[in-house]
């Protein structure tokens, strides 16, 4: 009985066991089957993602060498560009600048050539009447010039060309170099003005009248061909002398009877000098221009002379006509000639004031009729101011200038001698560029000429003028 039962129980925990072990044996294969179907997933998904990153792969790489292919376009375009740079560097046209101030410029980027050109255009307009002629009204184009000014080769090497066609020809008025290394000792060889009264060396394009005065008519040199010296020492001094053919503008001498002339400026106050290089080089606070003052004043006192001995009329023609008349007028034919001037400027802001006196000596050698005259002195005095009613653009102006001729014994009755001039001249001025570029003048003059044989001539001269200097 004990046996049956422990038999029976035996049975039953086999049974138990079996079903156990097939319970666990159909667990454990379903966990297989459903790793195994995980582990397909997976690899299928890893598939999947293999496929997506060769594919975005094959698109960097793609994009790679589109990138690389385009860096290697640019970076050939670059090296082009360069090449074309560096080419355009080398290139002509890109050695020099161009602009404007005051002035149409070229000069090359080295600084060894600088060319300037300007243009001065004056149109005027003029009624003149004048005793025993009948009253004329005149159009004209007075002054039409162009100039060329700068340095070549080197920065000191100066040099200026200048045009006009005032009379409807083309003439050359100056040709001049200048070796300004030393601006203390300026060689200057060509054409150009002589360097003796102020306001003959005042540019016709900053006259604070019209026109210059009868005193300058008379006793100016004017252009001539020859070499000399020029210079500025410190803010104080400026100077220039020269030897000159004596025969004004593109002659020719034909004796060896030459004219010597200089001239010495002294700037006690206040401004700056600068060695500018025009026909009388005093340049900054001191060129030569009538009025347009700083705050401070500037004072400056010139003197000049010249020296023109045997002077043959029939031979020789100074630039200006002053002395030739006189010798004509006299029935001279040859003799020494002397001059001096002096004169003192003031201006400032507002203000502006000029004295001048010039004379000549005329010692005759020769005469048409072999008469016998001693020695002749003329002499001139001008006296010149302005006052701005609008400082830089409206400015009333005047002048009053006198002549004296010397009185001459045992004149020949045929001929009619000058014995004194005087002109009274007030005008107004409007500096519609602030400067003298561009301006519009007027001036008014009286002249009364007196004669040691005939009767007085009164001038009345209205004129109106419009400059462009560009």
């Amino acid at each position: 009985m004990i046996y049956a039962i422990r038999l029976l129980a035996l049975v039953v925990l086999c049974t138990q066991l079996f079903i156990v072990q097939s319970q666990a044996q159909n667990q454990s294969g379903k966990q297989v089957a459903q790793k195994r179907s995980d582990i397909e997933e997976l690899k299928r998904r890893i598939d999947e993602i293999q496929r997506q990153n060769q594919k975005q792969i094959e698109e960097l790489r793609k994009k790679i060498e589109q990138l690389e292919s385009e860096r290697a376009s640019e970076k050939e375009a670059a090296e082009k560009v360069i090449a074309k740079e560096k080419e355009d560097k080398d290139a002509w046209y890109n050695k020099f600048e161009a602009g404007y101030k005051k002035g149409l410029f070229f000069k090359t980027n080295d600084g060894n050539f600088l060319m300037k050109m300007r243009l001065q255009t004056q149109f005027q307009f003029s009624v003149n009447d004048t005793d025993d002629e009948d009253t004329a009204t005149d159009f004209r184009i007075r002054r039409f010039r162009v100039k060329w000014n700068g340095h070549a080769f080197r920065p000191w090497f100066l040099y200026t060309i200048q045009l006009d066609a005032d009379s409807g020809d083309v003439r050359l008025r100056d040709a001049y170099f200048g070796v300004a290394y030393n601006t203390g000792i300026v060689p200057r060889v060509g054409q150009f003005k002589v360097p003796f009264n102020r306001e003959r060396l005042t540019s016709s394009s900053s006259l604070q009248l019209v026109e210059r005065s009868i005193v300058s008519d008379e006793f100016s040199i004017g252009r001539d061909i020859g070499g000399g010296l020029y210079g500025i020492f410190g803010n104080m001094i400026t100077y220039g002398g020269g030897i000159f053919n004596g025969d004004g503008r593109k002659a020719r001498s034909t004796d060896s009877n030459l004219l010597y002339a200089g001239r010495i400026q002294f700037n006690p106050c206040c401004g700056k000098l600068k060695y500018n290089g025009e026909e009388f080089p005093s340049g900054g606070s001191y060129k030569l221009v009538p009025n347009f003052g700083g705050r401070q004043p500037i004072v400056a006192i010139g003197g000049a002379f010249y020296t023109f001995p045997g002077l043959n009329i029939a031979r020789k023609t100074p630039d200006d006509q002053g002395i030739e008349e006189r010798f004509l007028e006299l029935g001279i034919i040859r003799g020494n000639v002397s001059g001096i001037s002096a004169d003192i400027a003031f201006k400032q802001t507002i203000y502006s004031f000029v004295a001048e006196y010039d004379g000549r000596w005329i010692d005759p050698k020769e005469t048409i009729d072999s008469r016998v005259l001693d020695t002749i002195y003329d002499q001139g005095f001008r006296v010149q101011g302005g006052f701005f009613l609008l400082p830089h653009y409206i400015e009333v102006a005047g002048r009053w200038a006198y002549v004296r001729y010397d009185k001459v014994e045992g004149l020949i009755p045929v001929l009619v001698a000058r014995k004194s001039r005087w002109q009274i001249t007030p005008g107004l001025n409007f500096y519609l560029s602030g400067d003298h570029r561009w301006k519009i003048q007027l001036s008014y003059n009286f002249i009364k000429n007196k004669f040691l044989n005939g009767d007085d001539i009164n001038e009345n001269i209205v004129r109106a003028q419009l400059q462009a200097y560009f």
